[in-house]
């Protein structure tokens, strides 16, 4: 494992030892937070519990006082405490058995508790009735009698009982408090200082990182200023290799013509020849020597046809080596009214090949005009060329423009190309498909090559016997 490789495994590590102290500290800190917050609300229970114990026990006792109040006094201020007092007792009683039902030891107090206050609350309404029946006398009485003392003396031990219950558990809930925030705290700050060294190596591992980068730039820059060097002899080379290839298919192409030339030449004086042995030979009705004349009529229409081809394959390789050395001039084109120009010159095919030709909006680009123009006159001549027999033909040129390029798709519905020749149709002198149309197979090697030459490229899209998309891709502003 070299250096660099090593950082990138430290730092990963370092990464993922970070995220599991992360996630341990989030899992325990959310574990600590809610069992502190039950601590906490278990101590505000027992709290809330003592306090309603006291409300029933003020209650009682007021209720107890404002009645003595009333007897001694008449006045109708201790009626009234005494009146609220009783009506607030049972409500309280409800309210503190509600409170004690997960405890079944204080919930036991409690129904202890609930009888004692039911026997005082009986009591106090048996003295209210002696009083509104104007028997004071037999109030007192009941008042002074020891049973109300025993049964105040039982309501307050078993509040004592309850309130020492509470508080133990009040005691222990708090220490458990205690030790919950304990040891949130020490989570926290052991994941504080976790991060922090994690931290601390992650900033040792980055500062040796950007060293060793500092030094891998310096090398790169190095490294790119020798390339540009290798590219730029290469490129040379190969623009030393084209021109000089470009300058060979010239003398190639022009030092066959003149030999072609002096068989054209020589196969017109056989004719010649032919013509006059026919005319001396005419009064003779010898089948053999008529039978010499045919095979020598038939061998010399090879040797034209061949010449023919020879000349046209010459005058190809020509076209193509001019093209290869010709200036290209860049200059705005309207493609609109370039590829117009173009419909129009083949209108005459288009209507006999019973074909529509559709041009979209087009943008405008900045590139060399006659190469424009060559690229798409070849398509659309192919794709009114080999249009699919029996069928109405649509040819539709479409384009768009995406960033610094622009996209023309030629798309038609004619015969299609094969799937394993799409890329053979680029070739030159290679052809597909039934050879029933006049060509070399150049026209699309001469399209790629043009598009090469402006910065683009092309590629081909289609079904057999459904039809042909050519996209050509061009920069929208082009420079040599």
């Amino acid at each position: 494992m070299n250096p660099a490789q090593l950082r990138i495994s430290s730092q990963s590590v370092l990464l993922a030892v970070g995220f599991a102290i992360l996630t341990v500290m989030a899992g325990a800190s959310v574990w600590l937070a809610e069992r502190s917050a039950d601590d906490t609300r278990w101590v505000a229970h027992s709290l809330g519990v003592e306090n309603q114990l006291s409300l029933l026990q003020l209650s009682v006792r007021r209720a107890e006082s404002g009645q003595r109040g009333y007897l001694l006094t008449s006045d109708a201020d201790y009626l009234k405490v005494y009146q609220e007092s009783v009506d607030a007792i049972p409500e309280r009683m409800a309210a503190l058995q509600s409170m004690v039902d997960d405890n079944p030891e204080q919930s036991a107090r409690v129904a202890q508790l609930a009888e004692v206050v039911a026997a005082k609350h009986d009591e106090l309404l048996r003295i209210a009735d002696l009083q509104r029946q104007g028997r004071n006398s037999e109030a007192l009485a009941v008042i002074r009698d020891p049973a109300g003392q025993t049964t105040m003396a039982e309501f307050t031990d078993i509040g004592s009982e309850m309130r020492t219950a509470e508080r133990a558990l009040l005691a222990d809930r708090t220490a458990r408090g205690a030790t919950t925030s304990r040891w949130l705290l020490a989570t926290t700050l052991l994941g504080a200082v976790a991060i922090m060294v994690l931290a601390g190596l992650s900033i040792l591992l980055i500062r040796r990182s950007h060293f060793s980068l500092a030094r891998a730039q310096q090398e790169l820059s190095e490294s790119n200023s020798h390339l540009e060097e290798k590219v730029a002899e290469r490129t040379s080379d190969l623009q030393e290799a084209n021109d000089e290839l470009q300058r060979f298919a010239y003398i190639v192409s022009h030092d066959l013509r003149s030999p072609l030339v002096n068989i054209m030449g020589f196969t017109g004086e056989l004719d010649a020849i032919r013509n006059d042995l026919i005319e001396q030979d005419a009064r003779s009705a010898d089948p053999q020597r008529s039978q010499i004349y045919a095979d020598f009529d038939e061998a010399l229409g090879f040797i034209k046809a061949s010449i023919s081809k020879m000349d046209r394959l010459i005058n190809a390789i020509l076209n193509l080596s001019r093209a290869g050395r010709r200036d290209f001039n860049p200059q705005q084109i309207d493609l609109s009214q370039a590829l117009k120009t173009i419909q129009d010159a083949v209108t005459h095919q288009a209507q006999e090949a019973d074909a529509v030709i559709e041009i979209g909006p087009l943008p405008s680009i900045e590139s060399d005009r006659l190469a424009i123009e060559q690229i798409f006159s070849n398509l659309i001549d192919n794709a009114v060329k080999y249009l699919k027999p029996g069928r109405p033909g649509r040819i539709g040129v479409t384009g768009a423009e995406r960033g610094g390029f622009v996209i023309i798709r030629v798309a038609d519905n004619g015969r299609g190309i094969d799937p394993t020749d799409r890329e053979r149709v680029f070739e030159l002198f290679r052809r597909a498909g039934t050879q029933d149309r006049p060509g070399e197979g150049i026209g699309l090697a001469h399209v790629r090559a043009l598009v090469r030459r402006i910065g683009g490229k092309i590629r081909l899209d289609s079904e057999l016997g459904e039809g042909s998309t050519f996209t050509v891709i061009l920069p929208r502003s082009w420079r040599e």
